[in-house]
């Protein structure tokens, strides 16, 4: 028994592997194009295995490509026999109709399956299913649009948005998004997501907003299609009128200023600022008594810092004025956690704006001893008050700060960033060593921007004590960029002109002239902090700095000199010339940018400010 089982195994295993080294082998013939011999293996394989899809499928595609329609047609019959109840075979049928030429065949046996399958929801699925599969969308939309007729706007609206979406009909995909809202306003959030392909036609985003408006006006009970309007506008960027639209949600909606307060705080993030201004006078115009009213107000405050200090050079008059509204707001509201943000405001305007750490310092001292702060909040502006003792040189008390931040956020970016603090404090006071030390773990630090300036301190440091045993011109410029940090020019400018004298053959010219620059930028000469920046990518091409003085002198072009063109140039330069570089990423965002014709503020980073 045992012998005869073996045998059948044997002749078994052997049919099923000449049957796959068949099937590999018209494949092969069928990859090649190699069709005539595909077509001979694959009919005797077809007639072994009619069940296989895959075979099935590859035996189609050889005899259309041989253009044996006959052949073809009788296979795909055959199946439709063997298989009365899959639709998709007779999909087939249609669709060999159309490879082969056979338009008007094709389209009247295509129509007539679409009607014999709406017996049921299932077939019409089943059948436009098979129809997208061979790629024939437009009668699969004919499916589903006859079944919709038969079965309700809600029964197949995924599937035909999905199909307009493919095909790129972007009118047929409006119209029907807003049947379906009006049907169903719960469809709203799949509707946005769907809707997304409109925005890339600006005749499709007209379209649309025509559409809904005329939707909104004739059905002002419901509020899907003012929803539909502020998503629209916002799409759009056009904020001005997504701010009206929204105020008119708020107040049809009585949410007393919540859906504007949201609002505000969208444009923030979106760097709209004038508009984010308009929706918080807005919202403390409903009166003091309003929840939201407080919020607005600190909210207000905000947006005018963002507003003040977006740009590399703020005006002084912007810093004063803002100064004062914000001393009014808190004398009038006191200190307490509902203000503190606006301190912190307060404190950061006089700490690097008004070069007046001392007030700085007394707000902030101020804000950690109120109850009821959020911790990374206090970890914040404990962050704050060490560089504010740092400006102060009160260095034991910042070096207290930044480790209290770090040990409590050690895994945390709030920690990263102290530790890269406490590095530089060590670099400025010339232990670079241990500097060294901390650096080396910020390198793979989780912000960017941490990283980044870990690596650019690194380098400094190790260029410029490898051929100086006592480090001392290292420790000179050291102490001269902490000077500057404390906005002591004059100091600062004295050692600087002093080093090339005394250190005549050290590697820091170029680190001098860096230097030099930001002195400058500084003070506000921003046409010679440019001619400085240009020495040093130009003269010392080769030397660290290069690059950052590169990168800084485009931003100078565009932001300050308002040349577009001329920055484009240079910012080029820094994607050619230092494709490794840590800036290239930042440079190529502002190149592509500027050649697409986004504005400087569309295009303004804060990490240049660093």
């Amino acid at each position: 028994m045992k012998s005869v089982f073996l045998f059948a195994l044997i002749i078994f295993s052997s049919v099923c592997f000449s049957q796959s080294t068949d099937e590999k082998l018209a494949a092969q013939f069928f990859e090649n194009q190699e069709f005539e011999k595909a077509s001979e293996m694959y009919k005797k394989l077809y007639k072994e295995n009619y069940t296989s899809i895959y075979i099935y499928e590859n035996y189609l595609q050889t005899l259309i490509a041989l253009k044996d329609l006959k052949t073809a047609e009788k296979m795909v019959e055959k199946a439709i026999k063997q298989n009365p109840k899959r639709g998709n075979y007779e999909v087939d049928l249609g669709y060999l109709y159309l490879r082969l030429g056979e338009k008007e065949q094709a389209q009247k046996y295509l129509e007539k399956i679409i009607k014999e399958y709406l017996a049921d929801k299932n077939q019409v699925i089943l059948i436009a299913n098979a129809l997208t599969n061979r790629q024939l969308n437009e009668y699969a939309v004919a499916a589903y649009e006859q079944g919709t007729k038969k079965f309700g706007v809600l029964t197949f609206y995924a599937q035909m948005l999905s199909q307009y979406r493919v095909m790129g009909n972007t009118t047929a995909l409006t119209d029907f998004s807003l049947e379906v809202l009006s049907a169903e306003q719960n469809a709203f959030d799949y509707i946005i997501r769907v809707l997304d392909v409109v925005y890339e036609n600006p005749k499709s985003v007209e379209y649309l907003q025509q559409r809904t408006l005329l939707y909104a006006q004739k059905n002002p009970s419901n509020p899907v299609y003012d929803e539909l309007l502020l998503e629209i506008f916002l799409q759009q960027k056009k904020y001005m009128a997504a701010m009206r639209q929204v105020i008119s949600l708020d107040k049809r909606n009585e949410t007393k200023g919540y859906r504007v307060m949201g609002f505000a705080k969208l444009c923030e993030q979106n760097r709209e600022y004038s508009t984010a201004l308009r929706a918080y006078e807005y919202v403390i115009n409903l009166g003091k008594e309003g929840p939201n009213y407080l919020a607005a107000e600190q909210g207000l405050i905000n947006s005018l810092y963002l507003k003040t200090t977006h740009s590399i050079n703020p005006d002084k008059l912007e810093v004063g004025e803002l100064i004062q509204t914000i001393e009014g707001f808190v004398s009038l509201n006191g200190v307490s956690f509902k203000t503190a943000n606006s301190l912190f405001r307060l404190a950061e305007l006089q700490i690097f704006y008004n070069h007046n750490p001392t007030d700085g310092s007394a707000i902030l001292e101020k804000i950690i001893a109120t109850p009821r702060l959020q911790i990374r909040f206090l970890a914040e502006c404990k962050l704050l008050l060490g560089d504010a003792y740092l400006m102060l040189n009160n260095v034991w008390d910042a070096k207290l700060m930044y480790g209290q931040v770090d040990k409590e956020f050690m895994e945390d970016e709030l920690g990263q960033e102290a530790k890269f603090k406490n590095a530089k404090l060590s670099y400025y006071q010339g232990d670079f060593e241990w500097a060294a030390s901390q650096l080396d773990i910020l390198k793979t630090a989780t912000t960017q921007l941490i990283s980044n300036n870990a690596i650019e301190l690194s380098l400094l440091i190790q260029d410029n004590t490898g051929l100086d045993s006592t480090a001392n011109a290292m420790k000179e410029y050291a102490s001269a960029e902490f000077l500057l940090y404390q906005n002591q020019i004059e100091k600062c400018t004295q050692i600087l002109n002093m080093l090339p004298f005394k250190y005549p053959n050290h590697t820091l010219n170029d680190e001098i002239y860096f230097l030099k620059a930001k002195v400058q930028e500084k003070v506000g000469n921003f046409e010679e902090a440019n001619k400085l920046y240009t020495t040093v990518y130009e003269k010392y091409g080769d030397d660290i700095l290069a690059d950052n003085a590169l990168y800084r002198s485009a931003n100078i072009t565009l932001y300050i000199f308002n040349d577009a063109q001329k920055a484009q140039t240079l910012f080029e330069k820094v994607i050619l010339n230092y494709n490794s570089s840590l800036f290239v990423v930042d440079a190529r965002k502002m190149y592509f940018g500027l050649k697409e014709g986004l504005t400087k503020e569309d295009l303004f980073r804060d990490e240049f400010l660093n």
